[in-house]
């Protein structure tokens, strides 16, 4: 019960980065102005009476997306009960769900510290500048870096929020271990199962990306 009770506050959380999102940062203005560089006034008008025709399916798949990346985080942590540590043989799945949904709860704050960024102080944005932004990452400093599509998505996990949910994944490992196993330990933990997921997803998105260019 608290794992559903937590997921659907999270669910409810990015409905509000979304309304948020489509309402005052990625507006049909902005849109227009985007795409009107490119293509005639009649394709930009298709584009966005589509836009808002199907703009409940960003709603729908949002619980579907959620779901499946925190079984998946899970799934990958559980690997941890194969190692011969002392506290981890009791550790339930379940156990590890509701970590990653309390982890998850960064990336929301992550959300929010976009729309203050982009509402308040960097007002002056395009969709260029929107899409090319995730708060206090490396993907900011893309230009400096490489202008490689492919090299985007990796760019962009290097940020300071993903640090503080690798930080809350070992503090829930050492937590659920009944503290036998300390924080250095159960942040290798998460780097030996979660980190290698996260790296192997991260390969299959370069690689996808890096062919779509081709």
């Amino acid at each position: 019960m608290k794992n559903l009770t937590f997921y659907i506050s999270i669910v409810l959380c990015y409905f509000l980065l979304t309304y948020l999102d489509k309402t005052y940062i990625t507006t049909y203005s902005k849109i227009t102005d985007f795409l009107a560089k490119d293509y005639p006034s009649e394709v930009v008008q298709n584009y966005l009476q589509s836009q808002k025709k199907w703009g409940w399916v960003s709603y729908a798949a949002t619980p579907l997306l959620i779901g499946l990346k925190v079984l998946l985080v899970a799934f990958c942590l559980n690997f941890i009960k194969l190692l011969d540590l002392p506290g981890l043989d009791n550790i339930k799945f379940s156990d590890l769900v509701l970590l990653a949904l309390i982890g998850e709860s960064v990336f929301i704050i992550a959300g929010f510290y976009k729309f203050a960024n982009f509402y308040w102080i960097d007002t002056d944005y395009s969709m260029e500048t929107l899409q090319t932004y995730y708060p206090i990452s490396l993907l900011n400093l893309r230009n400096s870096i490489s202008t490689e599509k492919w090299l985007a998505y990796p760019l962009q996990l290097v940020n300071l929020f993903e640090l503080f949910y690798w930080g809350i994944l070992a503090w829930g490992i050492r937590e659920l271990s009944d503290n036998k196993i300390s924080y250095f330990k159960s942040f290798g933990l998460v780097a030996l199962t979660y980190g290698v997921g996260l790296l192997f997803w991260v390969g299959l998105v370069s690689f996808f990306i890096l062919n779509a260019q081709y």
